[in-house]
């Protein structure tokens, strides 16, 4: 089944009110797309605001995959519900993360068929500002943290590769972002590769990142990328990352230590709900053999069922 037909060619710059199933569409052909405007200037400015102090405190990395120039701020749904409501919450963001990372599965309850289906939630929440000189991170797919191994594809197919992608990651641009200033390097049609690859991914393959304020870039996790080099003498390049992954999967970044549970109680159910507080059907995440958000809502009457 081909869905790609009448696409643009090239990583695609859709309007904020796009539809999620263009976006979709999209994100099987190129494996990311830029959306223009999808968060507010001020909501950005706020939310850099909220976390400007842990990020300017921040040490300095062992490693090469963040160069010495950035600082770091993790744990932002602790630190910012301005970043949470209109970032991790976001509308289409978070249409595009139940369409690629629900799972949806059969098995046998005695004699009746059941459906279990495990919904998404987030994976990890951060920001980073680059430095001048900073160098690129190396290219590299972020679902290798949940262990995902790929097959070689030509083109999506919706039955095959309904279960191919783990995690679905939001870039959003705290600044005007350019190649110059350490924009993302990131290959088109790179979500479709095997892992059985003899040469590993070529900057001469990638685009950069070319983004203001708001706008953001919306990735699947399967397709090369990394951060680029900061070759500017005074910018500082300002990026927030989510990532949201496939609920029966681990966190990248443990909310449950990452936020305090008086901030947690602070937020709507639906994002308590999202950051983990909620079963992936039909039973992990269980507290007392309940859902765990009879944990931080106790003024619910708590049920005990058959999952």
């Amino acid at each position: 089944m081909n869905s790609m037909k009448n696409l643009p060619e090239g990583v695609q710059s859709v309007p904020a009110n796009a539809s999620a199933e263009y976006v979709i569409r999209l994100l099987k052909r190129d494996g990311g797309v830029f959306v223009k405007g999808l968060v507010s200037e001020a909501d950005v400015d706020t939310a850099y605001a909220d976390c400007r102090e842990k990020m300017d405190k921040d040490g300095e990395w062992e490693g090469n995959f963040f160069p010495k120039e950035t600082k770091r701020a993790a744990s932002l749904l602790a630190l910012s519900s301005t970043y949470a409501l209109t970032q991790v919450m976001n509308p289409l963001y978070r249409a595009v993360c139940d369409h690629f990372l629900t799972t949806r599965s059969w098995f046998w309850w005695g004699d009746e068929r059941k459906e279990s289906v495990s919904r998404p939630y987030v994976h990890s929440c951060v920001a980073m500002r680059i430095g001048p000189g900073g160098k690129a991170q190396p290219l590299h797919r972020d679902d290798y943290i949940g262990h995902n191994i790929h097959s070689e594809v030509s083109e999506w197919n919706e039955e095959r590769d309904q279960n191919r992608e783990t995690s679905i990651g939001l870039f959003v641009a705290g600044c005007k972002v350019t190649k110059e200033n350490g924009g993302t390097q990131f290959i088109p049609g790179s979500h479709l590769w095997g892992n059985d690859r003899k040469d590993p991914p070529n900057v001469d393959d990638c685009i950069f990142a070319d983004m203001d304020k708001g706008d953001a870039f919306i990735m699947l996790a399967s397709a090369y990328h990394g951060g680029g080099h900061n070759q500017t003498t005074d910018e500082y390049r300002l990026m927030f990352s989510t990532f949201v992954t496939r609920g029966y999967l681990r966190q990248e970044e443990n909310q449950f230590l990452a936020v305090p549970l008086e901030k947690v109680k602070q937020y709507p159910r639906e994002l308590i709900e999202y950051m983990g507080y909620s079963l992936s059907d039909p039973a992990c995440g269980t507290w007392e053999q309940v859902d765990p958000i009879y944990y931080v809502m106790p003024e619910l009457e708590a049920k005990y069922k058959d999952f």
